[in-house]
């Protein structure tokens, strides 16, 4: 897998803001680049929406999430059938009931601004560990190969500083084969299309753990039957299923 940018900042001197504007496409740093990643950020304040610290508490964390697992080996490079096993991924969904209050007032706060018309949105957020010398997820994919509808968004929400090799990677036009990372931090959150442009990890090789959680939103004009179902949950790409049940509109729920 060809890689355009390799560099990366030391631990201590990762980027502390993501160099775009909200709703705006990538630019300065990245956008110099010829494989800039297309994706917009959408900003939130971490005090009104704690989720960082609702899931350091969910996984029992006491110290910074990006510490998490230092202490141990990383093991055995995760694939797509065990990424989401390892304990962490098994407290986060155990504990999520803590958590989705946060969750939900970010979907119909900044998330619904960001929509601006009617949608669905996922109705549990995946979780993801990205180890020291491991991997987030386990291959360089498209939503789509894995079933997801088209017109869906992919919001990528780091909850510890992301940048280089413990970020996720993503191509810069579809079938491009090109790709660089994005580059955020708590507080941000990168939305791209990712049923279309192929995304994944390289090995973590910034000594810093990042920890993070994506979901996707989908406007209802868009959602149409089918009968696909997610490869982590089982669970068909519908309204009450994967998706949220109620749709959310403008500033409430629609029956």
């Amino acid at each position: 897998m060809p890689f355009s940018h390799a560099s990366e900042a030391a631990p201590d001197t990762a980027p502390d803001a993501v160099p775009v504007e909200l709703l705006e496409d990538a630019t300065s740093a990245a956008d110099a680049q010829e494989d800039a990643p297309d994706y917009r950020v959408l900003r939130y304040g971490v005090k009104e929406f704690p989720i960082g610290k609702l899931v350091a508490e969910a996984l029992g964390v006491a110290g910074r999430l990006d510490r998490l697992g230092s202490a141990t080996a990383a093991g055995e490079r995760w694939v797509r059938e065990n990424d989401q096993a390892s304990a962490w991924h098994r407290e986060f969904y155990a504990h999520f009931d803590d958590i989705r209050p946060a969750y939900l007032a970010l979907i119909y706060g900044p998330v619904r601004k960001f929509m601006a018309e009617p949608f669905y949105y996922q109705a549990v957020p995946t979780f993801r560990v990205h180890l020291p010398g491991n991997v987030a997820v386990g291959e360089f994919h498209t939503d789509g190969q894995y079933g997801h509808p088209v017109g869906e968004l992919s919001f990528w929400m780091p909850l510890t500083k992301a940048w280089g090799s413990n970020s996720v990677w993503i191509e810069g036009d579809p079938g491009s084969d090109r790709y660089a990372p994005i580059v955020a931090k708590p507080g941000e959150i990168a939305v791209f299309n990712a049923v279309e442009l192929r995304h994944g990890n390289q090995a973590n090789t910034t000594g810093r753990t990042r920890v993070s959680f994506d979901f996707r939103c989908i406007p209802t004009r868009l959602l149409r039957p089918t009968e696909a179902k997610s490869i982590n949950t089982g669970m068909r790409f519908a309204p009450g299923g994967y998706y949220s049940e109620s749709v959310v509109g403008a500033g409430f729920a629609l029956a």
